[in-house]
């Protein structure tokens, strides 16, 4: 085999899928489910970074947002363009003038027909705009595009398919308990499944190390590990339910009490707050969302909303996950977010390169970049990337309604699965032809039908409960009632599923 690639969030599914594409003999390796870490706990944008203008990243925001029309353009049914609202208030940052020439900047590196410029709001249309804003210092605002996945979970579904369809592995549940080194060169690991305990030993020429917070961790198997890479700090969301006097659209801000950038972002017919910001330099498994930070992020939405009234008890669901930064003694807020491939020949470890930064928005590019040294490593020609192609969606959405109303859905249900499948709806709704009451929702007014469950295990490599609803189903949370109607339709069609996965990143107690 020529790479095993540790780690299946957006980046390491990013990895493998360029990897096969370009010919390589690919297993990718994830400890949970595919992007059910650091990937689920981002802020689900897909975004140019316009905050990192005023650290002086010119060359990370132009390739943010090169990408951000990249992935708009290839998954039109996941990434949508945004317009944020930056309120100005007297005396307050962010500074009008200041948000004014960032905007410039970023409207001229963009220049991009799909996401339309930025406008400078007077007083009476940014009220106009969320009349729910505090009006006490307000003096307008400005508007500025970027874009939303909400559910970029369903991405790293599809880039594990993709890896599957190029003749590479994509194995979830499926931990590195050891690497195997010879002569100071990686030659092999093994692999011990999460939920069985199965284990099983492969032999590689090369590994990418895409752990994310957990790159430490996995070089930590090595004989002699080299020095800490990944100097995270922690986020957290609230999901909190829509309200009249509340954002009506998606609003970026400083937050008053600390100047800490912060998000309110229309989400999945609710309202993600979001986030926090804090080193971190423990184990990545025993972090959980603090009171403190549900309080500070209520608090935030509170003073800019004072009409919402938002306590505890409205929080629907919360997120937390750790940036994989770059080891740096600098404020959290200044570390780059640019991604870095290491590679450890130095450190006696040849043929392994770990991944250290990134973000979302571009995992594509950071792929790229890794299966390039891969491909050196390996000695092998360069073969430029084919995942900068574009492709035509021209009629998918209308052929996956069509799909829909074939099975006599309601039309929000039919748009729901184009929101998650895109062109693969009618591959979804097979079952339901063959069996027509896997057609009916799982519970009234949810618009998830039984047939997605078949799908999800059959074909999207679910493999326990929560897999089917929370990154496949993207039914977050979950009412006991539809779980229930998940497992009914497992057990119906021979399904194998676990009933829980051995642990969770999203939808945790606050403690």
């Amino acid at each position: 085999m020529d790479l095993l690639v540790i780690g299946g969030g957006i980046n390491g599914l990013g990895i493998a899928a360029d990897a096969a594409a370009r010919g390589l003999s690919v297993v990718l390796a994830e400890r949970g489910d595919f992007g059910g870490a650091t990937t689920s706990a981002s802020s689900r944008l897909i975004h140019g970074g316009l905050r990192y203008l005023q650290y002086g990243e010119l060359r990370l925001v132009a390739e943010s947002l090169r990408e951000r029309g990249i992935l708009l353009r290839q998954r039109p049914h996941l990434v949508r363009p945004l317009r944020l609202l930056v309120p100005a208030y007297q005396g307050l940052p962010p500074a009008g003038w200041k948000v004014g020439l960032g905007l410039r900047t970023y409207d001229l590196l963009a220049r991009d027909p799909a996401f339309p410029p930025s406008e400078h709001l007077p007083l009476a249309e940014t009220l106009a705009r969320e009349p729910g804003l505090e009006r006490e210092g307000l003096t307008g605002g400005h508007v500025y595009s970027d874009g939303q996945i909400e559910f970029p979970e369903r991405l790293c579904v599809e880039l594990a398919r993709e890896i599957a369809a190029a003749g590479g592995q994509a194995l979830n549940y499926s931990r590195v308990a050891g690497l195997r080194t010879t002569g100071g060169r990686v030659t092999g690991a093994v692999l011990r499944d999460s939920l069985t305990g199965a284990e099983r030993e492969i032999e590689t020429r090369l590994v990418i190390n895409a752990a994310g917070p957990w790159v430490d961790v996995v070089n930590a198997l090595l004989p002699k590990p080299p020095q800490r890479l990944v100097g995270g700090t922690w986020g957290s969301h609230v999901a909190l339910p829509s309200r009249p006097d509340g954002p009506r659209g998606a609003l970026y801000t400083a937050a008053r009490k600390d100047g800490r950038p912060i998000f309110f972002l229309p989400w999945d017919e609710r309202l993600l707050v979001g986030t926090t910001d804090v080193p971190f330099t423990g184990n990545p498994d025993e972090l959980r969302v603090q009171s403190w930070e549900v309080e500070y992020l209520l608090g935030e939405v509170n003073r800019l909303f004072p009409g919402c009234g938002y306590d505890e008890g409205d929080v629907q669901l919360t997120t937390i996950g750790i940036r994989p930064l770059p080891a740096s003694r600098r404020r959290a807020a200044a570390i780059t977010r640019r991604h870095f491939v290491v590679d450890h020949a130095g450190d006696g470890a040849a043929g392994l390169a770990s991944i250290v930064g990134g973000k979302l928005t571009t995992y594509r590019s950071l792929a790229e970049d890794a299966v390039d040294w891969a491909l050196k490593a390996l000695g092998r020609a360069h073969l430029p990337s084919p995942t900068r192609a574009i492709g035509s969606h021209e009629g998918v959405e209308a052929a996956a309604l069509a799909a829909g109303r074939e099975l006599g859905l309601a039309e929000n249900v039919a748009q729901r699965l184009f929101r998650l499948y895109g062109g693969a709806v009618p591959e979804v709704l097979e079952p339901a032809r063959r069996e027509r009451s896997l057609a009916a929702e799982l519970a009234p007014g949810s618009r998830a039908i039984g047939a997605e469950v078949v799908h999800a295990v059959r074909v999207e490599r679910a493999r326990t409960v929560d897999d089917v609803l929370r990154r496949r189903l993207m039914l977050l949370p979950a009412s006991d009632e539809i779980r229930e109607a998940v497992r009914r339709v497992a057990a119906e069609h021979s399904l194998p599923l676990a009933a829980r996965e051995p642990r969770t990143d999203v939808d945790r107690a606050v403690g």
